[in-house]
């Protein structure tokens, strides 16, 4: 299954009365909104950035392309552009030699060292950048015989690093760590896969035809936890996410924690803190574009000496018309900000908008989740969610607003508060759509 708006879970099923070109790259419960099957002429490439690290990293990292093509540029957590375009589909002359698609994402968890790192899920293939110089430093294909889709990259030191692969491969055996729907280990600085971690043990008891389905990974204090939305070859078979804690030292499966009642979960983020894991589910998709809500919700677990806990849980009822989208993120310890995602009016039900929405834990019981942002006309503008907790900003991407802008949300006086400081063309060579957002 490829990735093409957020974190595409559900590409199998085809979308009727869409374009060709759409039908072939959107995800059914995550339709894109359709800007054009036309792909721009490919920018040129302006290379790094010599803006000085501080507290929160350097600044962020911008994908933003309509399907077809991929434009990445680096944003400050200010909002000023650092570099229009350090990568696009059209770099093949300055050293990639696997050019990027139309479908590629940083990771969630921020590289620091001032390098870039990028995932193609069409073509499984791992891309570093020096973010000062722009220039590629190496690629790395984890297909291992097979079409991977690789959805997170999470590195522990310079010689180690994971990546979760969505794909099963049906007939492993043919090559070294060809099992599929699974953790890779990789050494970073050798650009080498090392090893691999089977999520067969977190399945215990489930349909043998279902796969883990690997999404989203965080890594705190030395263990990796990695979020998994189970469903069989079709996606159309599910069965209740959950979270899988990996020991980084010996790469061995500690915990398994089933999220009964959750499906299609693909949010993950961590607070600097570590002490909590927030997730979103959009619950399962029945061959159709809509979502069981009676599946989808927001979760709170709390890390501890006896493992993850449940601390708080959102049903999507209490939480808007829209399930859950596939972006999640800390703005403070109790502050948290997601996605929902909308729906196109059919079928004699309304329009429903995507929002950009706030919870916050320390209000307990009393604190109602709180709408920032809208999506105007086309559901399914707005992306992904990413904050810099240290320096108390955030931004989301939104494809629609102006041709494309990020957004910037700072944490005012009252920690509790968020406040919308300004929208910044992140792409203005080409014009195309921000999507997907990381850190360095």
């Amino acid at each position: 299954m490829t990735r093409k708006m957020l974190l595409s879970r559900f590409d199998r099923v085809r979308l009727r009365g869409l374009p060709a070109c759409s039908a072939r790259t959107l995800a059914a419960g995550a339709l894109a909104a359709l800007l054009g099957c036309n792909a721009p002429e490919p920018p040129e490439d302006t290379g790094g950035t010599d803006a000085p690290e501080g507290p929160c990293g350097i600044g962020a990292v911008v994908v933003s392309n309509d399907y077809q093509s991929t434009n990445v540029g680096l944003l400050g957590w200010d909002g000023a552009v650092l570099s229009a375009s350090i990568v696009s589909s059209g770099s093949a002359p300055i050293g990639l030699s696997a050019p990027l698609s139309g479908d590629v994402t940083p990771p969630t968890m921020p590289v620091r060292g001032g390098r870039v790192v990028l995932l193609d899920r069409s073509t499984s293939v791992l891309t570093w950048l020096d973010a000062r110089s722009g220039e590629v430093t190496g690629q790395l294909s984890v297909a291992t015989g097979f079409a991977a889709n690789p959805q997170d990259y999470v590195e522990v030191s310079p010689g180690k690093a994971y990546v979760t692969r969505l794909e099963p491969n049906l007939a492993p055996g043919a090559e070294p760590f060809d099992g599929g729907s699974d953790v890779l280990v990789l050494d970073p600085g050798a650009l080498a896969v090392v090893g691999r971690v089977d999520l067969a043990p977190a399945m215990v008891g489930e349909d043998p035809a279902l796969h883990p389905r690997p999404g989203r990974a965080v890594l705190v204090e030395g263990r990796l936890y990695v979020l998994l939305a189970p469903s069989s070859a079709s996606f159309l078979e599910t069965a209740a996410s959950r979270l899988v804690e990996i020991d980084t030292r010996d790469d061995t499966i500690a915990a398994v924690t089933v999220l009964e009642g959750l499906r299609g979960c693909a949010g993950l983020a961590a607070p600097d803190s570590g002490a909590r894991l927030a997730v979103t589910c959009t619950g399962s998709f029945g061959g159709d574009a809509s979502s069981n809500l009676a599946e989808a919700g927001l979760v709170v677990l709390a890390r501890g000496e006896q493992g993850l806990t449940e601390e708080r849980r959102w049903p999507a009822s209490e939480l808007g018309e829209g399930s859950p989208g596939f972006s999640v993120a800390f703005a403070s310890e109790d502050r948290i900000l997601f996605t929902t995602l909308g729906r196109d009016a059919s079928g004699g039900d309304p329009r429903v908008d995507d929002t950009l929405t706030a919870v916050d834990l320390a209000a307990g019981e009393r604190g109602a989740p709180e709408v920032l942002l809208r999506s105007k006309e086309l559901p399914f503008s707005l992306g992904e969610v990413r904050c810099a907790e240290a320096c108390g900003r955030c931004l989301v991407a939104d494809a629609e607003t102006d041709g494309g802008v990020v957004h910037r949300f700072d944490v005012g006086a009252d920690p509790r508060a968020l406040v919308h400081v300004g929208a910044f063309r992140a792409d203005p060579q080409t014009g195309l759509p921000p999507r997907y957002l990381g850190a360095f």
